[in-house]
């Protein structure tokens, strides 16, 4: 059963400072997942920045950051402490835009907890909250030209139990 859903907002700037983001149907979104400021100097490949829950983001060779972005931290209540949780992301439309061509694809969504699967469920705490940290990981295109921008999209966190 799903009891909850949230949308929430991805950040990637290519040399912008990135805008504080916060936006969800319920819950509170402690720090925005975002990726920082990248420079790409070579995309003739699909080239990658992952951050882990909890980590620090790491680039392809060809990707050189100037400032490293943040996991997102969130906090869900509401919850029944004795009802294991476990959270979903579907990656498979999930972009950042900037209202030009170029689309960079977020993928592989991680948790600390790692409640990413039925059978790494959580408890919430006794107070029926849980916080929960969200890595992820950006994909360029092959071949595309990325513009000097704010790149912005959202996700939607699932919290089934």
């Amino acid at each position: 059963m799903i009891k909850k859903v949230k949308k929430y907002f991805l950040l990637a700037a290519l040399f912008a400072a990135p805008p504080a983001l916060a936006y969800t149907y319920d819950g509170d979104e402690l720090e925005p997942l975002h990726f920082g400021q990248l420079v790409i100097t070579d995309n003739s490949s699909i080239r990658s920045c992952t951050i882990p829950p909890g980590g620090s983001i790491s680039c392809d060779a060809e990707i050189t950051i100037l400032n490293g972005g943040q996991y997102g931290i969130f906090r869900i209540s509401d919850y029944d402490p004795s009802v294991a949780l476990w959270a979903y992301v579907d990656d498979s439309a999930t972009t950042l835009e900037n209202g030009g061509s170029a689309v960079f694809d977020i993928k592989n969504f991680t948790f600390a907890p790692d409640i990413g699967s039925i059978g790494n469920a959580a408890l919430p705490e006794g107070d029926g909250s849980l916080e929960i940290k969200i890595g992820a990981t950006l994909k360029t295109r092959a071949g595309e030209t990325y513009d000097i921008s704010p790149y912005r999209g959202t996700f939607t966190l699932q919290i089934n139990y």
